[in-house]
């Protein structure tokens, strides 16, 4: 196997006992990691320490660094150093940009605009619709979801993002091999197939509270925006706004009644600046392909409604809408709106997102 820069970049990202802090001081000499590897062990002595000078130099194994390489594609791993045409040009901007990324699927599109939508792990009703609701009309619209497949409000949305034309990729805060939580071996699986699994770990790396702090500077890193839906005022969720606050990204947040403690956090961030969101169309201004996409299926759906149906469907919006005020603006009987509202929900044009509020869903 030709011996490319790629090979190297892998070789200094596997090395046990280096870690981050130690690629970056060896990185700072200038050296390349070719240039690196060919180095003498004196030359190393100002920026490393002994053990780690004794790391590198056990690691310098030719033959078990290319079997490694090479295993990575077997198993359906790309690897991609930071140097690598591949490579995402959002993180090359960002501060502490993962040396090297491992894939399993494929990686956005490159110019797709992309949000990461996070949110709590113990999700309520109303927070679980939220998750469903902008995750699909945000992939709807072309817009990449990015999350890191945690329980909660984030598989919930990366779920719900999947089956449409954005897509969903999840960054993980373990190697790309191994599916966290176990519970989400499904959406793992879809977003291998159908997204992208990310993680700047090496496969085999496991799951440990360390890692995952770190992990969310990428899924930042890799967004346009970040949409937080419920979130605890002292909250794992707002790792990440720090880091996208950060790196210049635009923070949204969707609001929740005032003394709960699942909407602290969100509604804290409201307080400092954040956009509030209540419904797809607050993304237009941003995001113009939000707002052709509800444009064209507004239009498509009014021509295939029965007359009630119409005039029901037409009161509707994204904003949430209570069912009295519904049947004050359409005038129909309660009965005839109940039995409207039924055929148009049963159908998939409109979501109950809580109990009596009604929403339009395509």
């Amino acid at each position: 196997m030709e011996q490319t820069e790629e090979l190297y970049w892998y070789w200094i990202n596997n090395i046990e006992g280096i870690g981050y802090q130690g690629i970056k001081k060896l990185l700072s000499t200038g050296k390349t990691p070719k240039q690196i590897f060919d180095s003498k062990e004196k030359e190393l002595e100002r920026v490393l320490t002994k053990n780690q000078i004794k790391a590198i130099s056990q690691s310098k194994d030719i033959e078990k660094i290319v079997k490694g390489y090479k295993g990575l594609k077997k198993r359906g791993i790309q690897f991609l150093s930071i140097d690598h045409s591949d490579y995402p040009e959002r993180l090359r901007r960002i501060d502490s940009p993962p040396f090297a990324l491992y894939v399993r699927g494929k990686l956005p599109e490159k110019g797709r605009k992309t949000i990461a939508i996070i949110g709590s792990r113990q999700s309520s009703v109303y927070g679980q619709e939220m998750a469903k609701y902008f995750g699909r009309e945000l992939s709807k619209s072309g817009i990449s979801v990015i999350s890191g497949m945690a329980r909660g409000i984030d598989s919930i949305a990366q779920q719900s993002a999947i089956q449409q034309e954005g897509g969903s990729y999840g960054v993980l805060g373990c190697g790309v091999d191994i599916c966290y939580p176990k519970e989400s071996f499904s959406l793992y699986h879809d977003l291998i197939m159908k997204g992208g699994i990310v993680s700047e770990y090496p496969p085999g790396t496991i799951p440990k509270a360390g890692l995952f702090p770190r992990r969310n500077r990428i899924i930042s890193g890799m967004s346009d925006g970040i949409l937080v839906i419920e979130a605890k005022e002292k909250s794992g969720t707002l790792i990440t706004v720090d880091w996208a606050l950060e790196q210049g990204k635009d923070i949204y947040a969707v609001p929740g009644r005032a003394f709960d403690t699942l909407s602290e956090g969100c509604n804290r961030l409201i307080q400092m600046g954040a956009k509030l969101v209540m419904s797809i169309e607050d993304f237009q201004e941003e995001f113009p392909s939000v707002s052709m996409n509800l444009s064209k299926n507004y239009e498509n759906n009014q021509k295939t409604l029965a007359k009630n149906q119409r005039v029901v469907y037409s009161c509707l919006s994204l904003e949430p809408k209570y069912i009295d005020s519904i049947i004050k603006e359409t005038k129909l009987s309660v009965q005839e709106v109940l039995s409207t509202l039924f055929e148009l929900e049963v159908s998939g044009l409109i979501t109950q997102v809580i109990s009596n509020y009604y929403i339009v869903s395509k």
